[in-house]
């Protein structure tokens, strides 16, 4: 949430979105949440500086430092000095390995992806974790748009188009060098692969597919053409890639784009199938 003074006009608001940098106050957000989770006792900060020296620094612990506050300040200097990737490469890590830190566990592991995904909102963080993964998407409308696409085909035995949704979301968040051409054509697979289960699995293309499944279900005529227009945008009836795929300049907006377009289209297939009651029999 803005601050009174930000609201006011007194003090501008940032509005840079933040996907290959990291500010110091997202920085010192990301810490403060951390010393909250380990600061306790006198090894809470023991065992986390352990398991990350061993499993994801790499680094000797026979050379930590003897006592809790120095193995503190020993973690503080690391990740204050790892580039902005890597520190959300550590934050993967704590999630992962917080229930085996050995300290009082203050929170689930979909309570931490909330309180993360808090932080990067308010600091403008282009990255969230959505479906357990950290991926560069920017608003909550997108985050949902591509979580209620996981959680429904999870939820209901379509599991093509499940797989394709998390599968462009791996290559959208690839780091250092995203994919974003392969991560495109998995999000326009999930809604081929969706059309294709609820409609005939041996149709032709997504077309043939949405003709099927139009027989079963009513589907307006101006969004079957939208979902068409959207599968032209990377590939012809015949599956040959299209011309775009091969621009030099696709990159994260067009591939975030397609991600979230292409998971509304799930949800509207998926809700479209269960309201007509063909869902079931599609598992």
């Amino acid at each position: 949430m803005k601050r009174f003074s930000q609201r006011i006009g007194a003090v501008e608001a940032p509005t840079i979105i933040q996907l290959e940098s990291i500010s110091a106050p997202l920085r010192n957000s990301i810490w403060n949440l951390l010393v909250s989770l380990f600061d306790e006792g006198d090894s809470g900060w023991w065992h986390i500086a352990e398991l990350s020296s061993q499993f994801f620094f790499k680094l000797p612990v026979d050379e930590l430092p003897p006592y809790n506050h120095r193995r503190q300040e020993w973690l503080k200097k690391h990740l204050f000095a790892a580039p902005w990737y890597a520190v959300y490469d550590y934050v993967e890590f704590v999630v992962e390995w917080y229930e085996r830190s050995r300290v009082r566990q203050r929170y689930r592991k979909d309570q931490l992806y909330l309180i993360f995904n808090r932080i990067f909102e308010e600091e403008l963080s282009g990255y969230r974790f959505v479906g357990g993964e950290l991926v560069p998407i920017s608003s909550q409308a997108e985050v949902s748009a591509i979580e209620s696409a996981l959680s429904t085909t999870s939820a209901t035995g379509l599991a093509g188009a499940h797989a394709h949704i998390i599968g462009a979301l791996q290559l959208l968040a690839k780091r250092p060098d995203p994919d974003y051409r392969n991560s495109i054509k998995e999000s326009i697979s999930a809604v081929e692969a969706l059309a294709k289960q609820l409609g005939t699995s041996d149709s032709q293309g997504l077309a043939g597919a949405l003709t099927e499944l139009a027989k079963k279900v009513p589907l307006h005529g101006a969004l079957r053409a939208g979902l068409l227009s959207l599968y032209g945008y990377t590939s012809d009836e015949g599956g040959i890639r299209h011309a775009m795929l091969e621009e030099p300049n696709v990159g994260y907006d067009e591939a975030k784009y397609m991600a979230v377009a292409c998971s509304a289209f799930v949800n509207f297939l998926a809700a479209k199938a269960q309201a007509g009651g063909i869902l079931a029999a599609a598992k």
